[in-house]
């Protein structure tokens, strides 16, 4: 089975199934990755007026590395 991501919504919804029944390991570097990536664009969205594309991308990825080391890891 398959599951479609077509939003913000529907992947928030995916990673709330997985955090629920995957095993610790399920949300690796792909997943953070794509995560990253649909955080850009939504961050991009609503602040392209008030950051750069360089200040997004780092904001992100200190934002996934604290997701990471506080969640995650901790878990």
């Amino acid at each position: 089975m398959t599951t479609q991501i077509n939003n913000n919504s529907d992947l928030l919804g995916y990673l709330l199934e997985q955090s629920l029944i995957a095993p610790k390991s399920w949300f690796g570097f792909p997943q953070q990755k794509l995560t990253g990536i649909s955080l850009v664009h939504a961050i991009a969205a609503n602040h392209a007026d008030k950051m750069t594309p360089q200040e997004i991308v780092q904001y992100v990825n200190d934002l996934n590395n604290e997701i990471y080391n506080g969640i995650i890891k901790k878990g």
